[in-house]
């Protein structure tokens, strides 16, 4: 089989080569597995970054119907204290 220095140099070259395809494979297989944990990450940060818009949107909407019912709420607040207002001060005035 090895009868030649020759042949011992290309079976030493065979083995190198064979190596270096392993290495080159399993890198390759290696940064597919970080690439596909990457996908993953961005996934779930898009999941809880949508969840966090969507609680926002709530929230504004829920803000804007409260500012849709706060000046009559204020105006009704306000006739209601000029009303107890002046029936506290006709009383006053009857009791005199």
């Amino acid at each position: 089989m090895l009868e030649t220095s020759q042949d011992l140099l290309r079976l030493a070259i065979a083995l190198v080569i064979l190596f270096i395809g392993l290495a080159i494979g399993w890198g390759c297989v290696y940064i597919a597995l970080i690439l596909r944990d990457i996908k993953k990450m961005t996934k779930s940060a898009r999941k809880k970054l949508d969840l966090i818009d969507q609680i926002l949107e709530t929230v504004k909407k829920k803000v804007e119907t409260t500012a849709n019912y706060l000046p009559p709420l204020i105006e009704g607040m306000g006739k209601l204290a000029a009303h107890f207002k002046d029936k506290k001060t006709s009383q006053k005035k009857r009791k005199k």
